[in-house]
């Protein structure tokens, strides 16, 4: 009895004792006052900060990382800046943008458009209304304001000071991170902050001493300060009527300006309670090469020296604009609930800038050849596969010279997505050196394939896909990060995970090994494992995180177990396809939630289904559909799936019988398994064009390869040689 009052007793304890400590983190909080400042450089380059040695301070003690500025349509004007303040990515322009302090005329503006002031606001968007019409419609459904909201529920308050205002035109863009949703700031100017001066853009330039004075004033009641310096922007619209000379020596003075204003206001900082972002809404400058994705700088409170990175990207040095909402969030203890992104983490780096920048210049040179590359690659598929048409129904010998060289050419095509991963291994930060690797590993394979370019070739290849892709999901992309057929963090559409291209390549591999297995070791048991080790590989979370991906590999992972089961694709079977689709994307999803403390995009849309209700799946649907309409007709990768197709159907009108042998063997499910796989990978995904186009030319490449140049040989169950001379 003693010792039950004894471990009550001290159950009471501990219970107080973390009770007490809860109670008073929050009150330490609210005595620490913390305070995040956001200085907006718009048009800030990474060669810009070598002439700015107070920023290089702020670096050598924080840290640095590169930003993916894209809104909705493009990385320049308003839509950044909106997005930043949302919960997603947002339409905004100028005239949806325009901030004015709330006195006189705006003030009367603002009620009569929006609604009255019930308390002191300092400034107010008077084109609000404007700016929510033109997001009525917009499918990714934002919270605009996000950001002001959150700080606002806390009972918190914001500020901003600074424009970007022209002679002819003001544009307040800057002052879009810090409103709420009713378009409010509590404190700032964003009115009276210009000088003129005649050496600068416009003959006007921001007056730091002022911004200085005034923030000193207000920086004890607000927690979110956001100044706009304005210079930059203006310098960039002006920049037409300046010699590159003439744009260069004004771009340096203000450069030092704005320079000479951080280092006049760090010292007026508590930095062990206080945040300070640099960041650059926009892409860079026009005039400065490789400049599309934009630095941010963080120094302060909890910010270790190196770069950065966040649960949206999982890519070192590398954060979406849509996290710095979260971070500032996070930094104030203000809610994240509904936001897209996720808070950005530091990560320890020496010599960060000079990591930065080689990240910078890999990241732009695969950005330039990517899309060219690719194209180049489906116009030599599309030519292959016509000539390969004409061989077929001219019913060219395939044992001479001509033949040998085409199916030499099919395992050099088969590879080509190979080769592209192990170029992407190289420190490739330039055009020459890119296109010279590739050159020299195309040459390589091609003297392979002289000597080794029997049907056991293309199994071997096959596999070291399976392999190369299983490490580099594990490792979080240390083999395809910087390849063109992985994704591109400048176009910001994924950053991690296995994109549209690679899942493709994998369908198709997955499949075509689990036919080989079932023909080799003649264990069903073994391919269904392979298959099932593929859908986790592609659909868990933390390694593919392919949603489309997932239910195309579950496709043909469903209809592979109905062949080897000797059923047929019927309305049952077909419900009971759908059916199990649906519960293996709310385990991942669930499981997505439960593990991932900033889910991945499937968690929160389950997230946003659950707070917005089924409705919200009608915009992802749409969003998706019209990406693949706009892309079946402008895309080379639609031509290649059509002409594989026939190239399939006038293959099994010439080599029947052959056809019909693979088709009753393991690999002619595996085969079958893939293209059903292609098809459904094509209708749910957006981009899903050139998912099914790679995964179906793997296919036709694979099949070409065995049929034409190795018909007369195939491994059977038992692993030994046997004839098929029937064509």
């Amino acid at each position: 009895m003693k010792r039950s009052r004894i471990y009550l007793i001290i159950f009471v304890i501990i219970f107080a004792l973390f009770s007490f400590e809860q109670t008073s983190y929050g009150s330490d909080y609210k005595e620490l006052d913390y305070k995040l400042y956001i200085i907006v450089v718009n048009r800030l380059t990474l060669p810009d900060i070598e002439k700015m040695p107070n920023i290089k301070g702020l670096i050598d003690e924080g840290n640095i990382g590169l930003m993916n500025t894209r809104g909705v349509n493009g990385y320049k004007g308003a839509e950044s800046f909106a997005t930043i303040n949302a919960s997603a990515k947002t339409y905004a322009n100028n005239e949806s943008s325009q901030l004015y302090n709330l006195k006189g005329k705006y003030k009367t503006i603002y009620e009569n458009r929006v609604g009255t002031v019930d308390e002191e606001y300092a400034i107010g968007n008077i084109q609000l209304g404007k700016l929510y019409n033109q997001n009525e419609k917009n499918n990714y459904s934002p919270h605009i304001g996000a950001i002001g909201d959150s700080i606002h529920s806390k009972g918190l308050k914001t500020a901003a000071f600074g424009n970007s205002d022209t002679d002819e035109e003001a544009i307040r863009t800057g002052a879009l991170i810090a409103m709420d949703s009713k378009g409010l700031i509590d404190l700032g100017n964003v009115d009276d902050v210009l000088l003129e001066d005649i050496n600068y853009p416009y003959g006007i330039k921001t007056d730091y001493e002022k911004i200085l004075l005034e923030l000193s004033a207000i920086e004890e009641k607000a927690s979110l300060l956001v100044i706009d310096t304005g210079d930059l922007d203006r310098l960039n619209s002006y920049s037409d009527y300046l010699s590159i000379d003439i744009f260069q020596q004004k771009r340096d003075l203000i450069l030092n300006d704005i320079d000479n204003f951080v280092g006049n206001l760090l010292p007026i900082l508590d930095k062990e309670n206080s945040m300070v972002m640099i960041i650059s809404p926009n892409a860079g400058e026009d005039r400065i090469a490789d400049s599309r994705l934009s630095p941010i700088i963080m120094w302060g409170k909890e910010i270790k020296k190196g770069t950065i990175t966040s649960s949206t990207t999982n890519r070192e040095g590398i954060i979406s604009n849509l996290d710095i909402g979260p971070t500032i969030a996070q930094f104030l203890q203000a809610p994240i609930d509904g936001m897209t992104g996720n808070p950005i983490e530091s990560i320890k780096k020496e010599d960060s800038f000079k990591y930065i920048k080689t990240v910078n210049n890999r990241v732009n040179t695969t950005s330039k050849v990517r899309s060219k590359t690719l194209l180049i690659y489906g116009i030599i598929i599309v030519i292959t596969m016509l000539l390969t048409l004409v061989l077929l129904i001219f019913n060219i010998d395939v044992g001479n010279k001509i033949g040998i060289v085409f199916n030499r050419f099919f395992l050099l095509l088969y590879t080509i997505p190979m080769i592209f991963i192990f170029s992407s291994l190289l420190s490739i930060d330039n055009l020459l050196k890119y296109f010279v690797s590739l050159f020299v590993f195309i040459i390589i394979f091609w003297f392979i394939f002289r000597k080794y370019n029997n049907s056991k070739c293309i199994y071997y290849i096959s596999i070291g896909y399976f392999v190369i892709f299983l490490l580099d999901l594990i490792t979080k992309g240390s083999f395809t990060r910087y390849s063109i057929i992985s994704h591109d963090p400048i176009i910001g559409a994924r950053y991690f995970g296995m994109g549209n291209e690679m899942a493709g390549i994998f369908i198709a591999i997955a499949t075509l090994i689990a036919g080989l297995l079932l023909d080799v070791y003649e264990n069903k048991y073994a391919s269904i494992a392979l298959l099932l080790l593929s859908i986790i590989m592609i659909g868990h979370p933390k390694l593919g995180a392919n949603v489309g991906g997932t239910m195309a590999i579950l496709s043909a992972t469903i209809y592979f177990m109905l062949l080897i089961m000797g059923k047929k694709l019927n309305i049952k079977n077909l419900i009971l396809f759908i059916f199990i689709t649906g519960i293996a994307i709310t385990i991942l999803g669930y499981i997505d939630t439960v593990i991932n403390p900033n889910p991945t995009h499937l968690g929160k849309t389950i997230s946003l289904i659950e707070e917005k209700g089924i409705g919200v799946t009608q915009n992802i649907i749409g969003r998706k559909l019209l990406m693949n309409i706009k892309l079946i007709g402008a895309s080379v990768w639609t031509k290649v799936i059509f002409i594989d197709i026939v190239i399939q159907v006038v293959l099994s009108y010439v080599y029947k019988n052959r056809i019909l042998y693979i088709m009753e063997k393991g690999l002619g499910k595996g085969i079958l398994s893939g293209i059903i796989g292609s098809l459904i990978g094509l209708l749910l995904n957006d981009s899903g064009i050139i998912l099914s186009a790679l995964s179906m030319n793997l296919i036709t490449l694979f099949l070409l390869f065995i049929v034409i140049g190795h018909g007369e040989t195939y491994i059977n169950g038992s692993g030994k040689i046997e004839k098929n001379k029937v064509r």
